[in-house]
C-alpha cells in the first residue's frame, strides 16, 4: 500500500471557462463533473470537480485546484477543484498570480518557487 502524502499541500488558482457534467445532454459512463479551468500560468486544463461542489460550479468561478501529489513518492498531482471562492477574492489572488506570472515572463525577477496556500 502506499504511504499518503503527508508534506505541504499545494494549490492553484484558476478561472472556470465551461462545466462539463450530465446536465446539458452529455453522456457520461459516470456521474462526475470537469470543469475545463484557465490556469493563472496559463495552462488550460480539464481538471476533476470536487462531488460537494459539482452542484455549485458554474462558468467564470475562480477556483482552487489540489495540485499535491498523490503520494510522497508519486510526480502526479490530485489535480481536483476543491473550494469555488468568492468573486471578489477570486479575482484578487487571480490577478496577484497573473501579476508574479507577468514579471517573471518578462525576467524581471528571479526563478523563485510559488506562493502557494498551505
Amino acid at each position: 500500500m502506499k504511504k499518503a502524502h503527508t508534506g505541504d499541500f499545494i494549490y492553484h488558482i484558476g478561472k472556470v471557462i465551461e462545466v462539463i457534467s450530465t446536465k446539458g445532454g452529455i453522456k457520461s459512463a459516470d456521474a462526475t463533473t470537469q470543469a475545463v479551468v484557465r490556469m493563472w500560468d496559463e495552462n488550460l486544463l480539464i481538471l476533476k470537480v470536487d462531488k460537494k461542489l459539482a452542484n455549485g460550479i458554474k462558468k467564470d468561478d475562480y477556483v482552487l485546484a489540489d495540485y499535491t501529489p498523490l503520494s510522497e513518492q508519486s510526480p502526479y498531482r490530485k489535480m481536483t477543484i476543491v473550494k469555488i471562492l468568492p468573486n471578489e477574492k477570486g479575482e484578487m489572488i487571480w490577478h496577484e498570480f497573473r501579476a508574479e506570472y507577468e514579471r517573471r515572463k518578462q525576467g524581471d525577477i528571479k526563478r523563485q518557487p510559488m506562493p502557494y496556500i498551505r
